[in-house]
């Protein structure tokens, strides 16, 4: 990395940590974005005349299908997949992918200068502390991205990406041996490791989840094993979402995004986000996927920005009972609390609506009797009976697609 990206970098980071030290007050934390969305906007009517700012809404189907018309050089998403195996669009510009776990992969476009801000941002967030020690960073994901390579070519970071999708068998040696002092991955293989590997030598000062849902009993297994308080960074191809804060706190990144919601029952909404920090490809009232539980009251840690409790899932894997609609959490905790030797499981919905309760072999018929009881307790409180089929829970595909406990199954 060049003299004037390690600078663009510290800038970022410098910008972000004194953010967070300013802004204290939901109030603050407003004037700040209003100020950000004003800047964006004449940005947008100068790059962008085609949109006004003030009414541009859009969603990942309306980006997919005119992907030219929401970045700065008006790229096609032909010209961008054309370029994922090196990266690059330009010199100056990086492509990437999601894993497309929805079947529908995105695409996002995004310059230099941004993958520096980007990297100094989630830096000042996830690893305040990088100024004075030079970091050794794991990155175990299904996805390589030239966000991560940025991160590898900073002064003060050493970067090793481990692709997920090769398995542990592939990268878990190397990984002991890079001995990471933070470490990056879905939480299925924080899990996978903290049972697995060889801790001894495997010692990270910090630990991240991403990518996926972080449920109570992966967060309990990982927890003990590595004696560490597990993080999440909540990251997405539409950019950096959410960081822990050092009370273990999800906060969002408001200092950068402006967070609308659209409320889904009296405690979960899906975020609407307009990224004011991104010039070179809008994001401007979009939808996201996710359902979030938002905590009503202030973290300790003092930072305005809004807490979230808990990402419960996606809304593609909301059931549907006719017009009863049966959200993650309420089927996720019915296995849960049926009984505390149960930490995995799965609860699918075939397209005719019927269920399977996947459980291991290891656990007793009193056991899964208890869950599958639980379960159906669990809906008809809403007014559903629906035919439960227990079977037993295969876990070949840990590593080559993404850990879905409740999935809404596609015919």
């Amino acid at each position: 990395m060049s003299a004037s990206a390690n600078h663009q970098v510290l800038n970022a980071f410098v910008r972000a940590r004194w953010l967070a030290v300013t802004l204290r007050s939901r109030r603050s934390l407003r004037a700040h974005q209003d100020q950000g969305l004003t800047r964006w906007c004449d940005h947008v009517r100068e790059s962008f005349p085609h949109h006004d700012p003030d009414t541009l809404t859009m969603s990942k189907p309306a980006l997919m299908a005119n992907f030219s018309a929401y970045n700065q050089e008006r790229l096609s998403a032909d010209e961008v997949r054309l370029s994922l195996a090196s990266g690059r669009v330009h010199p100056d510009v990086s492509c990437g992918t999601s894993t497309g776990t929805s079947g529908n992969r995105g695409l996002y476009v995004i310059s230099d200068a941004e993958r520096y801000q980007w990297l100094g941002t989630i830096l000042a967030k996830a690893l305040p502390d990088v100024w004075r020690r030079r970091h050794r960073v794991a990155v175990i994901l299904p996805q390589n991205s030239a966000l991560y390579q940025a991160g590898n070519q900073s002064r003060w970071l050493q970067v090793q990406f481990y692709d997920l999708r090769d398995g542990p068998e592939q990268w878990a040696d190397q990984l002991v041996a890079f001995a990471p002092t933070a470490l990056v991955a879905p939480p299925k293989v924080l899990r996978w490791l903290a049972e697995n590997a060889d801790r001894q030598h495997l010692k990270p000062q910090r630990i991240f989840s991403a990518a996926e849902t972080l449920e109570a009993p992966d967060r309990r297994v990982i927890e003990a094993a590595f004696g560490r308080q597990l993080g999440q960074i909540y990251m997405a191809t539409e950019g950096l979402l959410g960081v822990s804060c050092r009370h273990g706190t999800l906060h969002l990144t408001e200092d950068f995004v402006k967070f609308d919601f659209e409320w889904v029952t009296n405690t979960l909404a899906t975020p609407i986000i307009t990224d004011f920090s991104r010039r070179y490809q809008l994001m401007a009232r979009y939808p996201m996927n996710d359902l979030l539980h938002l905590q009503d009251e202030p973290c300790r840690c003092g930072s305005p920005l809004q807490a979230v409790r808990e990402v419960v899932g996606r809304q593609d894997d909301v059931f549907w009972f006719g017009t009863t609609m049966v959200t993650p959490d309420i089927l996720r905790n019915a296995v849960l609390n049926a009984d505390p030797t149960i930490d995995d499981f799965r609860v699918q919905q075939r397209p005719d609506e019927t269920l399977l309760l996947c459980l291991p072999d290891s656990l007793g018929d009193a056991v899964r009797t208890s869950a599958l009881n639980g379960l159906s307790a669990a809906l008809e409180r809403r007014g559903v009976r629906v035919n439960i089929v227990p079977t037993r829970l295969e876990t070949d595909d840990l590593f080559t697609r993404k850990l879905r406990r409740v999935e809404r199954l596609r015919g």
